[in-house]
């Protein structure tokens, strides 16, 4: 559940970077949108248009989330449920760690903080 999860949350943000086609049956409208940045919190609205002022803000090019290397037994689906997926902005060296709060498989808020992170060859 958790891989199913946390490919939803990068479905959700890359349908509201593009066509929101289908948005609206992965997010409740009433979910809540917040990404914070240095030590000031930003909310960005609700529902579809907070995902899409997430996906805007963040202009994340690649995703990563970590593995569940174990059983969480047991797992109801529909319960309350929250993942977390890194976004990364590879241009502007930021990456936006947001977590993902699920009810019935539906987006109910995504709160994160950007950062920003430095890379290279070992």
């Amino acid at each position: 559940m958790h891989q199913f999860l946390s490919l939803r949350a990068v479905d959700v943000i890359k349908q509201a970077a593009g066509s929101d086609e289908g948005l609206a049956a992965l997010v409740t409208p009433t979910a809540s949108f917040s990404l914070g940045a240095g030590d000031v919190g930003r909310p960005l609205g609700t529902g579809v248009n907070g995902a899409r002022t997430l996906a805007q803000t963040m202009k994340a090019d690649t995703y990563r989330y970590l593995g569940w290397d174990y059983m969480d037994m047991p797992a109801d689906p529909c319960s309350k449920q929250k993942v977390e997926v890194d976004f990364i902005d590879s241009q502007g060296n930021r990456v936006s760690q947001v977590e993902f709060t699920f009810e019935a498989g539906r987006v109910v808020s995504a709160e994160g903080w950007q950062r920003s992170f430095e890379a290279g060859r070992l």
